[in-house]
């Protein structure tokens, strides 16, 4: 029987099969977070009187072991349970009996679920950054083993300018470290505690939701009720809007290295463990991990699309709409990752060509470096020097490439990358999510006490 049944008002088998449809699988991924929430509301009903200390403790235990036994595997969510809290509630009455039934005091399924969603995202968020530290450190490690080396810079996929190997490694680690930035907003969203906001409108309790919150680790509680509510939907399409600016840099990064490992560039080689082979053509190496990256980058966007499209119309409070939106979610937090983690194990595996590279930097890529020379030897105007270059290109002669980079003195120029300032960012990065990630474990930990262990 349903939490919500009275008795007689089961709901239709077709009818339930497609309102539950395939949520109970993401309510497995809630399911230790759920248990969390619900120690927190046990311990703050006890504080404002509404439990005996008794039935504090015999819940908590209850709760703690319910989590220890999810995650050795001894139940899960079913196809037949409404959601994670019903089940919860069913193992939790069958084992306590009536102090079951008061743990729901004081809220509705909806602030649950958003509390268990808003303390998954928080430690899917913390992951994810860590996940784009680790990749942009081997892409940094790439940088800085080969800052000089030459490479061709393109513009409309034509040769343009002399770049280096370092320059585009460096600048793909700079991209995903800049994505931070955007992940760091995702995260403070997420880190408010909606626990208390019941179905949109509160409750005629005296919550404190404040102590609620601290105990689970959040920053802050939500604030008005309505506000916490209408939330729903808003702050997941913000974790897939941060987590989007580093699909659409990895696409960028797959785009490049698909076309210098092809047969007509060769600027760099993989590791045979990184491509994959033809059915019918036995020369063929592959390498279809970035063609696939730049297909995953193209359905997070759909998935990223759809989640916020479900928020578009919607009235205040809580619609049935919302339920969509946490499937949605969590398969664009585990595609990213799943695409960080090939990143990370891919780069470090790629070694320059030279001598296809040096075949490629033709001396007319040297046309913009020898119109610069006439400004600085001779004092002609740029655009002066721009026309003679390029009516004359046939007296443009290739350089000493490693010279060239080298020249290039200005700030973030092949001579002066700044990669070891780049390098302390990305380090206290990685300290400052790291201590958000043991944070989080020391909250849950604290709630479970010695009988569970934290999410992992």
């Amino acid at each position: 029987m349903a939490i919500w049944s009275k008795g007689g008002d089961e709901t239709n088998a077709l009818v339930h099969a497609f309102t539950v449809g395939d949520d109970y699988l993401y309510d497995r991924c809630l399911a230790p977070f759920d248990i969390l929430g619900s120690i927190a509301h046990a311990r703050m009903l006890g504080r404002i009187g509404m439990l005996k200390v008794d039935e504090v403790e015999l819940l908590v235990r209850g709760l703690a072991e319910l989590h220890r036994q999810f995650i050795a595997g001894s139940w899960t969510v079913e196809a037949g349970d409404e959601d994670v809290h019903s089940k919860v509630e069913a193992l939790l009455s069958e084992r306590l009996g009536d102090p079951a039934k008061r743990l729901h005091t004081g809220r509705s399924r909806n602030d649950q679920v958003l509390t268990a969603l808003r303390l998954w995202q928080k430690q899917e968020l913390a992951g994810i950054a860590l996940a784009v530290c680790a990749a942009a450190t081997t892409l940094l490690e790439r940088a800085t083993t080969y800052e000089f080396h030459p490479l061709p810079g393109y513009t409309h996929l034509q040769r343009a300018m002399p770049s280096s190997v370092g320059m585009f490694f460096g600048a793909h680690a700079q991209g995903l470290v800049d994505n931070l930035i955007l992940i760091e907003a995702a995260y403070q969203f997420s880190d408010s505690c909606p626990l208390g906001s019941g179905a949109s409108y509160g409750v005629g309790l005296p919550l404190d939701r404040a102590y609620a919150a601290s105990l689970l680790g959040f920053a802050r509680f939500g604030g008005i009720a309505m506000a916490d509510a209408n939330s729903r939907g808003k702050v997941e399409t913000a974790c897939l809007d941060a987590l989007g600016a580093v699909m659409g840099d990895l696409s960028r990064l797959a785009a490049d290295l698909v076309f210098f490992t092809s047969a007509e560039c060769g600027f760099f080689r993989i590791a045979p463990g990184f491509t994959t082979g033809s059915s019918i053509m036995p020369q063929k190496r592959n390498l279809d991990l970035f063609e696939l990256l730049r297909a995953r980058a193209a359905r997070f966007l759909g998935l990223r699309t759809g989640l916020a499209a479900i928020t578009i119309g919607l009235p205040s409070g809580y619609s049935r709409d919302l339920q969509d939106t946490k499937g949605l979610c969590m398969d664009g937090l585990r595609l990213g990752r799943e695409c960080l983690a090939v990143v990370g194990a891919a780069i470090p595996t790629l070694e320059p060509v030279r001598a296809r590279i040096e075949a490629a930097l033709s001396a007319d890529i040297y046309a913009t470096d020898e119109a610069y020379r006439l400004v600085r030897d001779t004092g002609m105007a740029f655009r002066d020097a721009y026309r003679e270059v390029g009516n004359h290109l046939e007296r443009v002669q290739v350089r000493d490439h490693e010279q060239t980079l080298r020249e290039r003195t200005h700030l973030g120029s092949t001579g002066k990358l700044g990669l070891t300032a780049l390098g302390e960012r990305l380090a206290a990065a990685r300290v400052s999510w790291m201590a958000r990630q043991q944070a989080f474990q020391a909250s849950a930990a604290a709630l479970l006490g010695t009988a569970g262990s934290a999410p992992g």
